[in-house]
């Protein structure tokens, strides 16, 4: 029902007593109450709608499966503020977001879903938890909504299923989603009001409908599950005051109604649910109105019966309840259909629609003072009286009694839609067709009549989920009307509400979103509206409220005649400055606007101004014609749009103002109308013995004019009208009744002559009666009147029934017998698939609907929803077919044979077919491994996947094997030897056996995380990532569920020892150890009950605690309790002691406690017995300290224990009691790294500082840090205290006067306050995606620390740390990241070391340590300890601009469609991306850019639309990622490059003359041989080196011919300078020229260890300048060579820079290395050792040689650029053929080709430049690595090619993931819009797949896009095209063996689980291919492939991060 809003506040005086405020724009219920669909009051101008002002606001995804049904509320709250948009999902949450922004407000989860597999149902897939739309109460802010979960053990035993499922009745404060005092009300076992024989059971029901309150009673429908168990339909009504249910109405009542106990019995309880596709129930006032389905109960069966008559079967009724007093409902009219029995057998729901009541103020007539319309499955629209809705066959000849059926024999789920204005119209959209508009019109006697009007050129989805038509006015304005419509493919629709004068509705364009999810429509807002899809994104639509003008709109006209016109004025009042008002456009010339009206210069903010339009209708032609094509033929409202367009003077505001304008266009002459175009009355079927069929539609003939008007005639023909000779016949009339043309007669058509007043309208019925049979009939009926002639063409065919052949496949080709309703797969293997198919045939004369399917899901499921579903239309002739595909999962071996079962329910409009319930059927039979019982059976059966995870021990503790032959059969077998009950794997190879059942608390209860292949049987799961285990059982020893069934020992609770009695479990003490006495020594064996019972005999207590720790004393201290349980697994004593695994011994800070038996003996030993000796102590002198340090260990601090086990566990208690003190436990921990003592007497060992462990807050006061027990032998020393350790730390670098470094922390620790930057917590990730959204990963994953996070993100409010690897920068922290509740990090999860320092955490899995900078403070740095002056590290990264050759641009942004460099696009791999890397690799362009840190392009032009970036630092232009390869340089940002273009002079490559370039310090020498001074300059000129030259005797002589040479170099440090000294001896004889070369090789980041054994190849170049230098000197004779080190002087520090000496031979190769450091700390003299190394003859291949599959192609000419560009790297001390050839072939590289120059440099590509070529001489330089190979030479490269080279190519496959091609990005949104992560360095395919496979596996596509993008998605748009595969040629980041998409381009995969291999693991399967340059070489032999495949697996597992042990 229309309510306008004068009459909206009496409506709710009813319906909503109490309302104190209420936005003219919420919705606070689905649509209005009477669901008319009218909703006229949110602002949605069509003016404005259709025009490039509206667009989608935002859009909010949710958590993965999770949909929504329940439509959104939008709601202000009475407090005021923002409108609030209420949401209710499946999953049982509930949440509020801002409706302007999107924001999260509040979330919560009410209760755990109920879960759609249990019923079998698919209409609602995963989890049902809210899905009929809640409604709020505007008078207290409530929100009312049903939920369905579970009561545990309810009615059966269990946590879940169906018959546990129940409903809970919601009432939460919109404020804070927190139930009202009262609320939940649990509804199940409310008894039936009108039939006691009845009561409510939740799991067999749906609450689909929406809500409807009225008074203090929400009443709610409630239906079934696809017609399954035994239900009736119901209405519950829920009293809000009283907080009770007060009503309770079943449609199935009485004795005629099926009745049963049994609650699965499928149609027990009569059906007849209310469902009406989530349609609210529709209320007046007092009265509330619905429509029930199928049932099974016929009360009426035959004979008429009135509405009043009190039917108790109200299945396919239409239904008015009657509230009486208390909420009750009481029946009071109602409709059934003369023919609802057969709807029954052809499941022909009526009620698959809801019920509108129509706005009486319009839709009334004679007889009729209010109506009410339905629709459903069979076709019909049903027009009734609201207050008398016409009983059961009380029309004419005992057919429908009443106003109007309106036949379409077109399915509709949904409803019916309304709008008032402009006549009256309403709106149907049949499944698969347009929406249809009827006119409302009137008959002669006036009564209500509708005729067809019009229909939309586009068709709704084919399948079932179209909503409900709602239609919006804007202020509720004639001319205004939109329809809206979502659809579950097309998404959102919008059209025009009024059709054009061609009958069709005007298409609105709007923004693309997503097909809807089923039956929605949308919410509306103010200007905005609100639509969940089917995945359960929320978008957001509407009009952005930057809006610069405000005004009138709609600008109404009025009534304008034609041949007239009439002005009327705008006016507008500037809400900004507008620079200027430009012009004007409208859509209709007729409306006439002048752009000179408008004002002229700048407009201020406030000012207004005015503008006429004319609606000019003089020149209009008065008269009608047929077939006019100009849509203004006929008189009416009419509409069209005006738009201003601006220019302003204030940003952020639209340009263009759309206002509407209409008005009514009126003839003064007679104006002839005849609607509809087309009367189709569709088909008509004959069935057999009954009569001609006929059907009754009318058509309109209205005069439009404003004088009388009078029929001239009548005629009808069958010629085309656009002939030029058409032939008329006569309409003739006999008895009244007018024959209109061949099977087409009226009765009320007037007759010749009548008169027709103005804007009069006459409904026309007319009849269609095949009188020729079977065929197809044709009419154009045509009217001559005073108003002109028009004409509508009359059409219907005839045809036979339908008739269904069915059959189901047998799986062999064939097809089973018509009535095997079986469908049997057999057995079926786990892990595999198996296909049947069902066959329905159209055998009959008409088309067949399939008019109900409820096919299976789960291990049963259709493969695609589109077969046979529901309204499928089948042709006559044609066969649909549907596949079951039995998709069993992989499962365990020894799992029992488990039978499945499912059913498909199907029904179509043949009504001799009947309902036909396929039964499915399937038998898994499972793999059988290990040994065998008895009977033949398997020993063990799977128990569970659990997680290892248990902190006091594994889950099984007996390790049997580690072996790459594991598989469960084998560890099975092993632990049978052992006679274990219980056998796991983990790890892939590790096998374990134990007696001890792993504890619930560990056990994955989904079987999802033991993903690993075994090692020995690839088909079977040997644990998972993470610490998983795969755990077995021994039946016959062990029941599930039963621990204290355990047929086998132990471990289990000792209740007597000797003469002790068990106690209990005991806490520790809180100021001491429970029992002080004494804690004798563990013995050697371990401890156990019986050890310490023996231990302390004569104490009157004794305790074991944590497996091995005895405690004995004759009195309980302070604060130990017994526990309440007397479950290990919960009190706590729950680990096994250390000596006798079948016994418990306690556990952490419990102790299992034992009394002495007063009735035994009493022993006479001295209690305690014998003491250890202990050495003197000191005596106390005055108060207790902690000693700073002892021996080679100083003091940590003080640290607490116990928190997860243990801090230091290596070694307890070697000494004890009185012997403890500092001094004693650092001598007993000798060895170790630290050392604690703990309650005064106890002394602790180990190498970690483990469990949790962190420093004890109250800072060094023991009193407050709890370190406060003073020792037990010396009490002026502390040794701890409960549960808190002093801790001492070992202490390596002591000096010779005892004074030591600062203690090395402790770690892993949390990282606090620092350099500017504030810790905030440990915090979650934000609601849906990252918690900072700013920058991600801007540093290389291997070296992240928390500095060096921080100083990426230095422009960033935010950064954290997470997953150990992972950087976040952000200048806010988004919705639903918050602070995780906890005090340490193992209960936060922030519990992950930092990749780049092991002592510190970098958050956990989901989990951020959080930081915030205090106050822009600058970012970190590293702190030089030295005591020297300025570092020479640079202090941050920095933008390159001073590069050689290039001369930098600036940032430049990327462009929309394309690369700004499109040339070349990485040619190196991403991580080795420097400034300087991508120059050299980009020689050959005049420009190059960095980009996103690890992308580097390069190009010849700079692409149109990039330009600079405006900004003063990188944070300010976005290039401030930092490079891959160099954190101290910036390389871009996201869609921005540092860009560089070529220098006129390009610097030459020096190193070409066979030095080694450093970028830290460079040589320089005089040329000539008596050079004495070699000078080191460095980049900072603060810490130059210079080299001194001194003999021992002479300054050093190089002769011409035979002699000798002696050389010394000394170093020492002056000032600032640094200088090394180098003392050699030489004896130096060559027989050729020799060189030597003194060259700085280690980078900055060079370590001592590296330089140590670091050579530098000596050149003959006498080239030197500030990068590089060379001494050159000839010598003729041969002697041998050696150098002796003296010594040498070196520092360690973390920024060194290390150079090295070394002399080569060409024949022999000797070398003695020398090294030297130069930094700035204090130095530390290490001796030095002398080296001899002896060469071997070098060996040289030949060309077309091939070892080890690479061939030797020869030596190459070296060329500038580069002959091998692709990737390189150079070696000093060890390269070697091999080493070159694996670096190239590596998947981070994957090249064919591998070339070496000068020794130790290696060069890589997949092929020679085309200026360089192989035969060339000169290679002849020895490998720096290894003296027997040759590695090319000066200028030379020796060259490799790879045989068994695949070049990068597209993965074709991945497991069952198939690649479908490359496709194209959308350009409005994602192609796969579900989960994503990017990963610069290690995507690959394989990864991608993972990830989308494990992350979202309901989501089968996985999609990579520029290398590095990994997308998942549930399907592909519609609009989704493909482009050649070539297109995707970008490189994965992680494996340069693989291609990763492209720029906008993704290689798409799709989960098709028919491809899984046989082992069923994750690999990658391509096609061979051949490698680049393939010479006349030896192929590589048999079992390559084999080898492939292995390592394949092997890599796998390391990406995996598989724990490998042994």
């Amino acid at each position: 029902m229309f309510y306008p809003l004068y009459r909206l506040a009496a409506l709710a005086a009813v319906l909503i007593p109490r309302v104190v405020a209420l936005a003219p724009t919420d919705e606070w219920s689905d649509a209005d109450l009477a669901q008319s669909g009218y909703l006229p009051n949110h602002n949605m101008d069509p003016a404005v709608v259709d025009s490039s002002q509206f667009g989608q606001l935002w859009k909010k995804p949710f958590n993965n499966l999770e949909k929504f049904y329940a439509k959104p509320l939008v709601y202000t709250p009475n407090a005021g503020g923002n409108q609030l948009l209420f949401l209710a999902s499946s999953q049982n949450w509930i949440r509020t977001l801002d409706a302007k922004t999107g924001d999260l407000i509040n979330a919560r989860q009410v209760h755990a879903p109920f879960l759609q597999a249990e019923i079998g149902c698919t209409d609602i897939p995963n989890t049902i938890g809210i899905i009929g739309t809640p409604i709020i109460d505007p008078a207290t802010d409530i929100v009312y909504f049903f939920s369905k979960t579970y009561i545990p053990n309810f009615r059966t035993a269990g946590n879940t299923g169906i018959y546990n499922g129940v409903y809970y009745f919601h009432g939460v404060d919109i404020n804070t989603l927190q139930d009202v005092d009262g609320f939940p009300v649990l509804t199940d076992g409310s008894v039936a009001d009108n039939d006691p024989r009845k009561y409510f059971i939740g799991g067999v029901v749906l609450q689909r409908p929406s809500l409807t309150k009225v008074g203090s009673v929400v009443y709610a429908g409630f239906g079934g599950h696809c017609d399954l168990f035994n239900y009736s339909g119901v209405v519950l009504g829920v009293d809000v005051n009283q907080k009770k249910v007060v009503a309770n109405f079943v449609t199935e009542a009485g004795p005629l109604v099926p009745h049963t106990g049994v609650w699965n019995q499928n149609a027990g309880g009569g059906q007849g649910g209310i469902w009406m596709s989530g349609m609210a129930i529709s209320t007046d006032g007092q009265r509330i109105f619905w429509v029930s389905g199928n049932g099974d109960g016929h009360q009426n069966d035959g004979s008429p019966a009135s509405g009043s008559s009190g039917c108790q079967t109200l299945g396919e009724a239409v239904v008015n309840l009657n509230i009486a007093e208390g909420g009750k409902l009481v029946l009071q009219d109602y409709f059934q259909p003369f023919d609802y029995e057969n709807m029954d057998g052809g499941d022909q729901d009526l009620g698959s629609g809801g019920i509108a009541l129509l706005d009486p103020g319009t839709f009334k007539g004679t007889g009729v003072s209010k109506m009410a319309v339905t629709a459903g499955k069979n076709g019909k629209i049903y027009i009734m009286n609201a207050n008398n809705l016409g009983g059961y066959k009380l029309g004419t000849a005992q057919t429908d009694g009443i106003v109007q059926t309106i036949e379409t024999n077109k399915a509709v789920f949904g409803g019916v839609g309304s709008y008032p204005l402009e006549g009256g119209y309403i709106y149907s959209t049949p499944v698969g067709y347009p929406t249809y508009v009827y006119k409302l019109g009137f008959t002669g006697a006036g009564v209500p009549n509708f005729s067809p009007a019009g229909q939309t050129r586009e068709t709704s989805a084919g399948r079932v989920g179209g909503g409900v038509p709602t239609i919006t006015t804007y202020q509720g304005k004639a001319g205004t009307a939109i329809l809206w419509m979502c659809d579950p493919d097309a998404g959102l629709r919008a059209w025009h509400a009024i059709p054009g004068a061609d009958g069709f509705l005007k298409r609105i364009n709007l923004p693309q979103v997503n097909g809807l999810n089923k039956f929605q429509r949308p919410a509306f807002g103010d200007t905005r509206l609100y639509v969940t899809d089917a995945n359960g994104v929320l978008y957001c639509l509407g009009s952005p409220v930057n809006l610069p003008l405000n005004c009138t709109s709609p600008v109404d006209f009025g009534s304008v005649a034609l041949g007239d016109q009439k002005t009327e004025t705008v006016t507008c009042r500037a809400i900004i400055a507008i620079a200027s008002v430009d012009r004007l456009t409208v859509g209709d010339l007729r409306f006439e606007v002048d752009d000179a009206d408008l004002p002229t210069g700048p407009v201020a903010a406030g000012t207004s101004f005015s503008f006429p339009v004319t609606w000019n209708l003089e020149d209009e032609n008065v008269q009608n014609a047929p077939n006019a094509s100009y849509g203004n033929t006929a008189p009416g409202i009419k509409s069209t749009a005006l738009t201003i367009f601006t220019t302003n003077a204030v940003n952020g505001y639209s340009t263009e103002f759309p206002i509407s304008l209409t008005g009514v266009e009126v003839s003064q002459k007679a104006f002839l109308s005849l609607t509809p175009i087309t009367v189709d009355f569709g088909g008509v079927v004959f069935l057999e013995g009954q009569q001609v069929p006929t059907i009754t539609l009318p058509f309109v003939l209205s005069n439009a004019g404003l004088t009388p008007m009078t029929i001239t005639g009548y005629g009808y023909t069958s010629d085309d009208l656009d002939g030029g000779d058409v032939e008329y016949t006569n309409a003739t009339f006999t008895g009244g009744v007018a024959d209109l043309g061949v099977g087409f007669t009226s009765e009320g058509l007037p007759l010749v002559g009548s008169e027709i007043g103005p804007g009069q309208s006459i409904n026309v019925d007319t009849t269609f009666t095949p009188i020729n049979g079977v065929g197809t009939y044709q009419a154009y009926f045509t009217v001559w009147s005073t108003g002109g002639s028009a004409f509508t063409i009359l059409e219907g065919t005839a045809s036979t029934a339908p008739v269904a052949n069915f059959s189901i496949s047998n799986g062999e080709g064939g097809w089973l017998p018509e009535g095997n309703l079986l469908m049997d797969f057999g057995t079926v293997a786990p892990g595999v698939s198996k296909s049947r198919q069902i066959r329905i045939c159209s055998v009959g004369g008409s088309v067949l609907e399939i008019s109900k399917s409820k096919p299976p899901n789960g291990v049963f499921r259709i493969d695609d929803p589109a077969e046979l579903h529901e309204s499928q239309i089948i042709p006559v002739g044609d066969c649909a077919y549907g596949t079951v595909v039995m998709q069993t999962n992989t499962q365990e071996p020894n799992l029992p044979d488990q039978v499945y079962t499912n059913s498909w329910t199907l029904n179509t409009d043949d009504l001799t077919w009947g309902v036909h319930d396929v039964q499915i059927k399937g038998t898994v039979i499972g793999k059988k491994v290990g040994p065998l019982d008895p009977s033949g059976n398997p020993q063990y059966q799977y128990l569970g996947c659990y997680s290892d995870a248990n902190p006091y021990g594994r889950l099984l503790p007996v390790q049997s094997y580690v072996g790459d032959q594991n598989s469960n059969g084998k560890c099975q077998t092993e632990c049978s030897a052992g006679n274990y009950i219980f056998a796991g794997t983990e790890y892939q190879l590790e096998c374990y056996c134990g007696n001890t059942p792993p504890p619930v608390k560990y056990f994955d209860a989904d079987d999802v995380y033991c993903t690993f292949s075994c090692a020995g049987d690839p088909s079977e799961a040997c644990g998972g990532v993470g610490g998983y285990i795969s755990v077995y059982y021994d039946p016959s020893k062990y029941t599930p569920g039963n621990d204290s069934s355990i047929v086998d020992t132990g471990p289990f609770t000792v209740n007597v020892s000797g003469n002790y009695d068990y106690l209990g479990c005991y806490s520790e003490g809180t100021n001491g150890r429970a029992l002080g006495g004494w804690s004798p020594p563990t013995p050697a064996a371990g401890g156990s009950i019986d050890s310490c019972q023996a231990a302390c005999q004569g104490y009157t207590y004794f305790g074991m605690e944590f497996a091995n720790e005895c405690y004995c004393g004759n009195t309980l201290n302070t604060g130990s309790v017994i526990q309440d349980s007397s479950d290990p697994t919960v009190n706590g004593c729950n680990m096994q002691c250390g000596g006798n695994a079948s016994q418990f011994c306690g556990g952490p800070n419990r102790l299992n406690m034992y009394q002495i038996n007063r009735d035994a003996p009493v022993p006479t030993q001295t209690p305690g017995g014998p003491r250890p000796n202990v050495p003197n102590v000191p005596t106390p002198t005055g108060g207790s300290v902690n000693l700073p340090s002892v021996g080679a260990y100083v003091y940590e601090g003080c640290y607490t224990d116990n928190v997860a086990g243990r801090a230091l566990a290596a070694v307890q208690n070697p000494v004890t009691d009185e012997a403890n003190t500092i001094e004693v436990c650092a001598a007993a921990c000798d060895g170790f790294q630290y050392f604690g003592v703990e309650y005064g007497a106890e002394c602790y060992c180990d190498d970690i500082i483990d469990n949790e462990s962190t420093l004890a807050p109250g800072g060094a006061n023991p009193a407050q840090n709890g370190c406060s027990m003073t020792c037990a032998g010396n009490a002026s020393e502390w040794c701890g205290g409960p549960n808190r350790l002093s801790v001492y730390t070992l202490n390596p670098n002591v000096t010779s006067n005892g004074t030591t470094l600062p203690p090395k922390p402790a770690g892993p620790i949390t990282v606090g306050d620092f350099d500017g930057w504030s810790y905030l917590g440990c915090y979650s990730k934000a609601t849906n995606g990252r918690a900072l959204s700013g920058l991600a990963n801007p540093i290389p994953g291997t070296n992240v620390t928390v500095p060096a996070c921080a100083a990426a993100c230095s422009a960033y409010a935010y950064f954290g740390v997470e997953y150990s690897g992972e950087c976040y920068c952000g200048g806010t922290i988004n919705a639903g990241s918050a602070r995780v509740t906890g005090t340490t990090p193992a209960q936060t999860r922030c519990n992950m070391k930092c990749t780049g320092d092991a002592t510190t955490y970098c958050g956990g899995p989901n989990r951020l340590n959080m930081y915030e900078n205090a106050g822009g403070a600058p970012s970190p740095t590293v702190t030089d300890v030295s005591t020297t002056s300025a570092a020479s590290t640079p202090t941050g990264p920095i933008t390159v601009e001073d590069l050689d050759g290039y001369s930098y641009l600036g940032c430049y942004n990327e462009v929309a469609n394309a690369r700004a460099l499109s040339d070349l696009a990485n040619p190196i791999p991403g991580q080795n991306v420097t400034i300087e890397t991508c120059a050299a690799a980009c020689s050959d362009y005049t420009y190059f850019g960095v980009e996103y840190s690890s992308e580097c392009y390069c190009g010849n032009t700079i692409a149109s639309g990039s330009a600079i970036v405006a900004g003063n630092t990188p944070a300010d232009t976005g290039c401030n990622m930092l490079c891959a390869n160099n954190a101290t340089e910036y390389c871009g940002g996201g869609s921005r490059l540092n860009m560089y273009e070529k220098s006129a002079t390009p610097q030459n490559r020096i190193a070409a003359a066979g030095t080694f370039r450093n970028d830290s310090s460079t040589l320089d020498a005089a040329s000539g041989p008596a050079s004495s001074t070699l000078n080191i300059t460095s980049s900072n000129p603060s810490s130059n080196m210079t080299v001194t030259s001194e003999a021992v005797s002479s300054i050093m002589n190089v002769t011409s011919g035979t002699g000798s040479a002696t050389m010394t170099v000394t170093l020492e440090t002056v000032s600032s300078t640094t200088t090394a000294t180098l003392e050699s001896s030489s004896s130096i004889t060559t027989n050729a020229t020799t060189s030597l070369a003194l060259a700085a090789l280690a980078g900055p980041s060079s370590s001592l260890s590296e330089a140590s054994s670091s050579s530098t190849t000596v050149s003959d170049s006498a080239t030197a300048n500030t990068t590089s230098m060379a001494i050159t000197s000839s010598t003729t004779a041969t002697t041998s060579t050696s150098v002796t080190e003296s010594s040498t002087s070196l520092t360690e520090t973390s920024n060194s820079v290390t150079e090295s000496l070394a002399t080569t031979d060409s024949t022999t190769s000797s070398a003695a290395t020398s090294s030297f450091s130069s930094s700035m700390n204090s130095s530390t003299t290490v001796p030095s050792t002398t080296t001899t190394t002896t060469s071997s003859t070098t060996f040289s291949p030949t060309p077309g040689q091939t070892i080890n599959a690479w061939a030797y192609l020869g030596c190459a000419n070296e060329t500038n650029p580069l002959a091998l560009p692709a990737a390189s790297y150079s070696s000093s001390d060890e390269m070697t053929v091999e080493s070159c050839q694996k670096f190239c072939s590596s998947s981070r590289n994957n090249y064919g080709l591998a070339g070496l120059k000068y020794g130790g440099e290696c060069y890589c590509a997949n092929e020679l430049q085309s200026y360089s070529a192989v035969g060339q001489t000169g290679c002849d330089m020895a490998c720096t690595g290894n003296s027997s190979e040759i590695c090319g030479g000066d200028s030379r490269l020796s060259v490799y090619n790879l045989t068994t080279f695949v070049p990068p190519t597209t993965v074709k496959a991945v497991g069952s993931y198939v690649s479908k091609g490359c496709y194209n990005e959308l350009t409005d949104s994602r192609l796969l819009s579900g989960p994503t992560y990017t990963n610069t360095t290690d995507m690959t395919v394989e990864s991608c797949v993972a990830f989308c496979k494990d992350s979202v596996p309901s989501q089968p596509y996985a999609g990579i896009e520029y290398g590095q993008e990994c997308f998942c998605g549930s399907s592909l748009s519609s609009t989704a095209s493909t482009v050649d595969i070539s297109k995707c040629n970008m490189l994965c980041s992680g494996n340069n063996n693989e291609l990763c998409g492209a720029p906008f381009l993704l290689n798409v995969y799709f989960d098709d689980p028919t491809t899984v291999s046989e082992e069923g693991e994750l690999e990658s399967m391509n096609a061979p291919n051949e490698a680049t340059i393939k010479p006349n070489t030896t192929e590589p032999g048999e079992g390559t492939s084999t080898k492939m495949k292995n390592k394949l697996k092997r890599d796998r597992r390391a990406r995996l991060n598989v724990k490998v042990k042994g």
